[in-house]
């Protein structure tokens, strides 16, 4: 009986070690940190493009008004909730893209087939980021639009335009 246990112990095992030794190759992880990376670029796009509308809805409905203070004010705080929610979730974007080059970098071998398949995945994965990427910066520069048609309203009124420091997109 235990004869008989051992044996269908060891025959687990060994049909169990293989799954679990393919489950933790190099590749899977290049896969698991590109689904990290592609989440969190689509959680800052998200969050950034809010905000940006948010900016840009407020500069629009501010436009002609006659208290500069109040419009000052509240430009001032959603460009300030723009640069804060784009620095904090950049420097997330950025810690993820560099675990995914360390295990791009261990996933590289001798092999040509499986080097040629690494690479397009990660180059369809950047082209997919780039492309949320622009579509925030395009929020952006709606956002800043409205701004300076906020400003250049100040000034056809005859009064300075207010000074808000804009977030700085690369």
């Amino acid at each position: 009986m235990r004869k008989l246990l051992l044996l269908v112990a060891l025959t687990l095992t060994a049909a169990v070690l293989p799954v679990a030794a393919s489950a933790a190759t190099p590749l899977d992880a290049v896969h698991a940190d590109i689904a990290k990376l592609t989440a969190d670029v689509q959680t800052k796009h998200d969050a950034v493009v809010a905000d940006a509308a948010k900016l840009q809805a407020d500069a629009t409905s501010l436009v002609g008004t006659a208290d500069k203070k109040a419009a000052r004010a509240t430009i001032k705080a959603d460009a300030t909730k723009l640069t804060a929610d784009w620095r904090a979730l950049r420097t997330v974007c950025l810690a993820d893209r560099a675990q995914l080059r360390a295990d791009i970098q261990a996933a590289r071998g001798t092999d040509k087939a499986a080097n040629r398949d690494l690479r397009l995945l990660v180059r369809e994965a950047n082209l997919t980021i780039r492309a949320t990427n622009l579509e925030m910066r395009a929020a952006v520069a709606h956002a800043r639009a409205a701004v300076v048609a906020l400003r250049m309203s100040f000034r056809a009124a005859g009064e300075p335009a207010p000074n808000v420091p804009m977030p700085i997109v690369p």
